[in-house]
């Protein structure tokens, strides 16, 4: 009996079988909604955990006490909205670029992150403020001449419908305005561990309870992310048929209803071990926080460099 007819001809073909000339094998698999959302989970996670890598370089942001970045941030956050001059906010924002930078953190990920998805959200708030029914100025564009003005309702729209440059400059001052705060706490929040963030937060007079509820639910996200993952590649690794929509709602519906129970089972557990170390309310971490010069001359910089934008705004008008 030859041995070959036993075996399966596509594992004796040392090449390709079925190629065409483009090189392609057939259609593309699509892959369901239920799989691309566990596989957008994963990468959040791997994000998170990129984070966490950022946090614990050795960058300048990183020595600095926490406490000393959360009155920064408000401080950064406050300037940057009350300023009204476009290039001041710019200087601002390429300030904190250079703390990008020596702080180990991406300049290619600390724009993207940000400029390619305020601008969008930001702009479609702020687009009615353009044209002059919302805000009255000088005409820059002509859209629609009705020849007398027009009631809808309770409003009233001119006789000719324009975008003023008024309210083009009042939403580009805005969109930079947010852009640049996100910027600021996205990069002060990236290159701060989560737990010493939360602790620095008390400097605010923030109560227990909040602090600690937010701290677990930021944990318990993540905790819950991974073990849906977890569920559902343990689930496809032992179907080898195509599942169709009923079954896959079915296994949805019951993944959701085990996450419930898991989720209730395992803050028992949770708050019993921290009962048993002795919790009291107060969340304790490892390390201790210092007052170092480096953050006392952190804050005479953050003080100085908030007084020139002032000053810079009042010279330029």
């Amino acid at each position: 009996m030859n041995s070959k007819n036993q075996v399966p001809e596509w594992l004796l073909n040392g090449g390709e079988i079925g190629m065409c000339p483009c090189g392609c094998i057939g259609k593309r698999k699509k892959v369901s909604f239920l799989e691309k959302t566990i596989n957008s989970i994963a990468k959040l996670l791997k994000e998170v955990i990129f984070f966490e890598d950022i946090a614990f370089q050795k960058g300048f942001l990183q020595k600095l006490d926490p406490r000393v970045k959360v009155i920064s941030l408000l401080i950064l956050i406050l300037t940057s909205t009350l300023l009204h001059n476009v290039i001041i906010i710019t200087i601002v924002y390429l300030i904190s670029c250079i703390l990008a930078k020596i702080s180990y953190v991406p300049l290619k990920l600390y724009f993207k992150r940000i400029w390619l998805i305020t601008p969008l959200f930001t702009g479609v708030a702020v687009l009615p403020s353009i044209f002059n029914f919302v805000r009255p100025g000088t005409s820059l564009i002509s859209l629609i001449n009705f020849g007398h003005q027009v009631h809808l309702g309770p409003l009233t729209f001119p006789a000719e419908l324009t975008i003023t440059s008024q309210g083009v400059s009042g939403a580009i001052l805005l969109i930079i305005r947010v852009g640049v705060s996100i910027s600021l706490a996205f990069l002060f929040t990236t290159t701060t561990r989560f737990t010493n963030l939360m602790k620095a937060f008390r400097v605010l007079f923030l109560p227990k309870i909040f602090i600690t509820t937010l701290e677990m639910c930021y944990r318990y996200i993540f905790i819950l992310l991974n073990i849906t993952t977890d569920m559902f590649v343990a689930r496809k690794s032992r179907t080898f048929s195509k599942i169709d929509s009923r079954e896959g709602r079915r296994f949805v519906s019951n993944t959701i209803g085990s996450l419930f129970g898991k989720s209730y089972a395992l803050s028992e557990e949770v708050y019993g071990a921290m009962l048993s170390r002795g919790y009291k309310g107060e969340p304790v971490i490892m390390n201790r926080f210092k007052f170092t010069l480096l953050d006392f001359q952190w804050l005479l910089g953050v003080i100085i460099c908030v007084l020139a934008a002032f000053g810079g705004e009042i010279i330029l008008g």
